[in-house]
């Protein structure tokens, strides 16, 4: 009797069985996006087929742990190949060329699709030598077992399968100008890539999914204190927002949160995407993720604590929400310490204490691969993390992607983004609103032009909310100063306030501003800057912070890292010469919560550095074009009140996009 050959795709894993544990995992993908059939169809396909080149003799024999040729034992691209030829030959050219491109890069780093499509002379001598090795019986068992219609006999060529999809491949590619390609191809990569490593680790497509209450910001709100002055404010604003929300089509991909600095934007904007997740779910059966992106890492901390403290208020727990930047991403370790680490972003202490260390070991790889895609109901994450998810050709990038398909993606602090990314950013957000159902939320004192076409949440109230509040003015002053003269441009400013905040424009000019004035003023000064770990640097804003609140007399020399979402409320701001819209961003950390009945003052200074001719700071680090056309609309400007920071962000923003000053760089996109 003849005995059956098995096909592994592990150690002890039958090929079979493996690719359906991936396939498993795809398909609950794809159940929670709004994805097209044939791309949902694409997935599937691109899962079932991905190893199937480990069928032949010699990566079995490689398994076993005998000598082989590495030539002969890869496998990605001869699966790519069974793939598209065998499983994915319905499939309309482009998903069928997606589905190539992402079996044969599932272990390596994808190159340009030109390069993918090269087939030489040996690549196509090494597929024929495979497709030979190839046990018939055995395959076609494995092929019938995945639910294919086989041949009687595998009549594949190479060189013919050449001649046909890759020559109308090519053809397709140099004819497709849009970001259909990228984008599809990264999503099948992405899936195929986590659901491979969650297969291999045994952890499932998703962690269980978890509801939110849909009142669950509104009954947060109204256990909160109501002693500032502003809080009535506050209120009217967030009712605005909410009553915008809950009448708003669907239809409605892009939304808007435009508002003065200190109202209460990251409440109102995380309550509003709440309630838009609960209206698709109603309406579609579907549960979207909420995305919260950031800039900066300094800012992290303080958003996912409001956000974690207002789901744990509902007892939901604390592992619905995990956070994930550049300090969230430890690599893979077998240190007791790392994997602590992991579970500790993931904020599920609980299982700290129940877990013993061998344990913890064990389900490192859980933990990492669930902060790594987003594995979360609410996520809070940074611009970096989600252009990087994008814009790469890395696949532990991609395996995040279908997370943001179909999800609500808040973009706080959105004047963040680069001037010359506007036009690709604005090219891959459409795209994703069009295709994969994402909605995105853009919240920001300053409001960038940016998706003009989005809707304002804060509508009809939007030019009241600015015009209403009077709690500052900037003073803009033309004459040039030495930085270090601190008695010319700032010792004078200072003198009879109880809080002050410096924002330079270096580190350097930062450090020795704050060291002159140890020297020169009885404040309890403090120093903040990108230089100081995260650590220490958060645990300084939250003493500043005390210290505040106890009306201490303190001081505090910083650079831009607290320009934007730094809850710091200071009596007056001295600001260095920066772009229009960092400067009113710094003007939102003085008198923010309208403490008394004089406004609070912001000077805008002009700092230069007499050893380097003469050189203004502000031109080490910012563009020319920014400096310029600020520069040009505060032309013959001295006091400008609070109700005309808006007007003058916007005419700002304008010069810039409309008027074509900023050139817009698509490299992103190469």
């Amino acid at each position: 009797m003849k005995q059956q050959v098995s096909l592994y795709s592990h150690p002890g894993v039958l090929l079979q069985k493996h690719l359906r544990e991936v396939a498993k995992r795809v398909e609950s993908f794809c159940e929670a996006l709004a994805l097209e059939k044939e791309l949902r169809q694409a997935a599937c396909l691109a899962a079932l087929g991905h190893d199937l080149g480990k069928a032949t003799t010699f990566f079995q024999k490689h398994l076993q742990g005998k000598n082989v040729s590495s030539r002969l034992s890869g496998h990605a691209l001869l699966s790519a190949v069974l793939t598209t030829n065998l499983l994915a030959r319905e499939l309309s050219l482009p998903f069928k060329l997606s589905v190539f491109l992402a079996v044969r890069y599932h272990h390596g780093r994808p190159s340009n699709t030109g390069d993918a499509l090269y087939l030489d002379k040996d690549k196509i001598q090494v597929l024929e030598e495979q497709v030979k090795g190839i046990p018939g019986e055995a395959f076609f068992n494995l092929l019938d077992s995945l639910g294919f219609s086989v041949p009687e006999e595998l009549t594949f060529s190479p060189q013919a399968f050449k001649r046909t999809f890759f020559w109308e491949a090519t053809d397709l590619v140099g004819d497709s100008d849009d970001l259909s390609l990228y984008f599809t191809t990264n999503l099948l990569l992405g899936m195929l890539v986590d659901a491979d490593i969650r297969a291999v680790i045994g952890m499932d497509a998703n962690e269980e999914r978890a509801g939110i209450p849909n009142d669950i910001v509104d009954r947060y709100i109204q256990k909160l204190p109501k002693n500032s002055p502003i809080a009535p404010f506050r209120e009217e604003f967030y009712r605005t927002v909410i009553d915008n929300i809950q009448k708003l089509g669907l239809e409605n991909k892009f939304l808007s949160l435009t508002a003065p600095t200190g109202i209460g934007k990251t409440l109102a904007g995380f309550s509003a995407a709440v309630k838009l997740r609960h209206r698709i779910y109603k309406e579609t059966g579907r549960l979207p993720r909420i995305i919260y992106v950031l800039p900066f890492t300094s800012i992290i901390d303080q958003n996912f604590s409001v956000i974690r403290e207002v789901l744990t208020s509902a007892d939901l727990g604390e592992n619905i929400v995990l956070k994930h930047h550049f300090r969230a991403s430890p690599a893979k370790s077998n240190s007791e310490i790392k994997a602590k680490d992991v579970w500790q972003l993931l904020e599920e202490g609980q299982i700290l204490k129940e877990r013993d260390a061998e344990k913890l070991l064990n389900y490192y790889e859980q933990a990492h691969t669930r902060v790594e895609t987003w594995d979360g109901e609410v996520v809070v994450t940074t611009f970096v993390r989600f252009y990087e998810t994008l814009f790469t050709n890395r696949r532990s990038e991609m395996r995040r992607l279908h997370r943001l398909a179909g999800g609500i993606v808040i973009l706080d602090e959105v004047q963040n983004i680069p001037v010359e990314y506007w036009e690709v950013t604005e090219e891959a957000l459409k795209f994703l609103a069009e295709k994969w159902d994402t909605r995105f939320i853009l919240m920001t004192a300053t409001r960038p032009a940016l998706l003009p076409e989005a809707y304002e949440l804060t509508q009809p109230r939007k030019e009241y909310f600015f015009k209403t509040l009077s709690r500052t003015a900037l003073y803009v002053e033309n004459k040039p100063y030495d930085y270090r003269n601190i008695e010319s441009w700032l010792l004078p400013k200072v003198d009879g306030v109880k809080s002050f905040m410096v924002v330079m424009n270096t580190v350097r000019a930062a450090q020795e501003v704050y060291q002159l004035l140890k020297q020169a003023c009885n404040f309890e000064l403090y120093f903040l800057s990108a230089s100081l770990i995260p650590k220490h640097r958060e645990k300084r804003i939250d003493d500043i912070k005390n210290k505040l609140k106890e009306g201490i007399k303190i001081g505090l020399v910083a650079t831009q890292v607290v320009e934007a979402g730094v809850d710091l409320d200071f009596d007056l701001v001295v600001r260095d010469f920066a772009p229009f819209d960092s400067i009113v961003q710094a003007a939102g950390r003085c008198n923010r919560n309208a403490r008394g009945e004089k406004k609070g003052k912001i000077f805008l200074v002009r700092l230069i550095n007499p050893e380097h001719q003469k050189r203004r700071l502000a031109t080490y680090i910012y563009d020319s074009v920014l400096i310029g056309t600020t520069e040009e609309l505060l032309q013959n400007q001295e006091i400008i009140p609070e109700k005309e920071y808006l007007h003058k962000v916007e005419e700002y923003f304008h010069k810039l996009r409309v008027e074509g000053r900023k050139a817009q760089d698509k490299n992103l996109l190469l």
